[in-house]
C-alpha cells in the first residue's frame, strides 16, 4: 500500500477520535423546550441556545464552563420572564446583556466567575434553590448561567425552569391576577387547565418575602392534574392534599364551602385560575351543556 495514502489513513483516525471526544465531552440536547447539558468537570466552554417555548427549563449535569440561553418567544412583545434555579451546592450566577450594573457585584466576587469581561448585569447569584425571580424585556431576553468553577466537584446538576409571560398592554397585571373569572373564562379554564379538582380551603399561609400566597387545599376528587401534586398525608385520611400558589396581592383569605380549583403547573408550582364554589360551577356548567358552549366532554 501507498505510504502516504497509510499517513492519510492514519491522520483521518486521529481526526476523528479527537472530533468524537469533544462530542463526547459535552452534549447540548433539547427536545422542544426542555434541555440537558452533559458534561464533564474540565469542560470550561461557552454552551449556546435559543428556546422559542414561553415555558421550558435546562438540567445541566456536571456544571461547568457557561451558557448564553436566548428566551425569544415566537410571537413578538413585551414578556416577563420569570425563573427558579436548584444549584444544589454549586454558586450560579446569573446574569442578562445590558449595561453592566457595577453596584451589583464586587470585583471579587465577579473574578471568581468565567465570564467577567462581558457587558452583562446581574441578575442573581444563588447556591441551593433560589425563589422566583423575574426580568422584563421586549420580545426577547439572553441570559448567562455560569457556575462558580471548583475543582474535583464530583456530580453537580443545576436545574434552571423558566416562564415567560407577555404583559397585558392596556390592562394592569395586578387587575388581571386578582379579578374574578367570567364564565366564559371557568369554562375554558375547566377544559384547558393543568389540574382541575373538586376540594375546600385548609389553610391560607402569606409569603410577604416572596409575594406570593400559599393555599392548603383539601381535594376530594382529582378530574384532571399533570404530574402528581395532591398526595394523601395520612393513609386514613379521607382526602388528597396540595398547595396552590396566588399573588400575595390578591389578599386572599381563607373561605368556607367547596371550590372548582383550576390553574397551571409554573415553575414547578400549582398556580391558581379560576375558582368558583361548586353549586355556582354546576350552574354554569349546566348552562354551556345546554347551549353548546362546553369546548369539552363534563367529566
Amino acid at each position: 500500500m501507498d505510504i502516504n495514502l497509510v499517513k492519510c489513513c492514519q491522520l483521518f483516525c486521529m481526526m476523528l477520535v479527537l472530533l468524537l471526544q469533544v462530542n463526547l465531552s459535552t452534549q447540548l440536547q433539547c427536545e422542544q423546550c426542555d434541555c440537558i447539558i452533559s458534561g464533564n468537570n474540565e469542560d470550561r466552554g461557552v454552551h449556546m441556545t435559543t428556546l422559542t417555548c414561553t415555558e421550558g427549563g435546562i438540567t445541566w449535569y456536571n456544571p461547568n464552563g457557561a451558557l448564553s440561553l436566548e428566551l425569544r418567544p415566537e410571537r413578538p412583545g413585551n414578556y416577563r420572564t420569570c425563573y427558579k434555579v436548584d444549584s444544589g451546592d454549586v454558586k450560579i450566577l446569573i446574569s442578562r446583556e445590558g449595561e453592566l450594573n457595577v453596584n451589583s457585584k464586587s470585583p471579587d466576587q465577579r473574578s471568581k466567575f468565567l465570564m467577567n469581561d462581558h457587558n452583562l448585569q446581574t441578575i442573581s447569584i444563588t447556591e441551593g434553590k433560589s425563589h422566583e425571580i423575574c426580568v422584563e424585556a421586549m420580545n426577547s431576553v439572553v441570559l448567562y448561567l455560569e457556575p462558580e468553577y471548583k475543582e474535583n466537584i464530583g456530580y453537580q446538576k443545576i436545574l434552571f425552569q423558566y416562564d415567560s409571560a407577555k404583559i397585558p398592554e392596556h390592562e394592569e397585571p395586578s387587575i388581571e391576577d386578582c379579578r374574578p373569572c367570567s364564565e366564559d373564562e371557568i369554562l375554558k379554564a375547566y377544559c384547558s387547565s393543568d389540574f382541575v379538582v373538586v376540594g375546600s380551603m385548609n389553610d391560607v399561609q402569606h409569603k410577604d418575602e416572596i409575594e406570593k400566597t400559599h393555599i392548603i387545599v383539601d381535594v376530594s376528587q382529582i378530574i384532571r392534574q399533570t404530574g402528581s401534586h395532591f398526595n394523601r398525608l395520612r393513609r386514613d385520611s379521607p382526602y388528597l392534599q396540595g398547595t396552590i400558589v396566588a399573588p400575595r396581592k390578591c389578599g386572599i383569605a381563607k373561605g368556607d364551602g367547596t371550590f372548582l380549583m383550576t390553574g397551571r403547573v409554573r415553575l414547578g408550582d400549582l398556580t391558581m385560575g379560576c375558582a368558583p364554589y361548586i353549586d355556582e360551577w354546576e350552574t354554569i356548567v349546566t348552562k354551556a351543556e345546554l347551549e353548546g358552549r362546553l369546548q369539552c366532554t363534563r367529566d
